[in-house]
């Protein structure tokens, strides 16, 4: 009888083991814009690629972005857990005002809420953090 309940118990644990019960969540991207101006942005992310695949383009945009004092706009669901090199360009919608291109590494895990934030100072300088 004690062979039987350990079999069955082993046999559970197999079955459970190959189902995953938390759902892996995209990354967002959150933009703080500070420099008291509506700016164009310009985001691509672009996967690593691997040693059987090549790197691929999974987010492009370029859109308008108003100044932001107290909140910050998110992009939701842009890239699923992985690693990846993301570029940014501020350029103001009135006048000449240039960030440059700014790049740097992100992993999302899947964790839920997670966000690869981009703050844009009102110097045009940029500066990531991670949430």
């Amino acid at each position: 009888m004690k062979r039987r309940s350990v079999l069955i118990s082993a046999a559970g644990l197999a079955t459970l083991s190959g189902c995953s019960l938390s759902r892996t969540e995209s990354g967002n991207i959150q933009i703080g814009n500070q420099t008291g101006q509506e700016v164009w942005k310009e985001i691509t992310i672009q996967s690593e690629g691997g040693l059987f695949s090549e790197s691929e383009m999974v987010y492009e945009t370029r859109t308008r972005t108003p100044p932001t004092e107290r909140y910050r706009t998110t992009l939701t669901d842009v890239a699923p857990p992985g690693t990846y090199e993301v570029q940014v360009a501020f350029e103001s919608v009135e006048g000449d005002r240039k960030s440059g291109v700014h790049a740097t590494q992100w992993s999302p895990s899947g964790e839920k809420s997670e966000s690869l934030i981009v703050s844009l100072d009102p110097d045009f300088d940029v500066e990531f953090l991670t949430q």
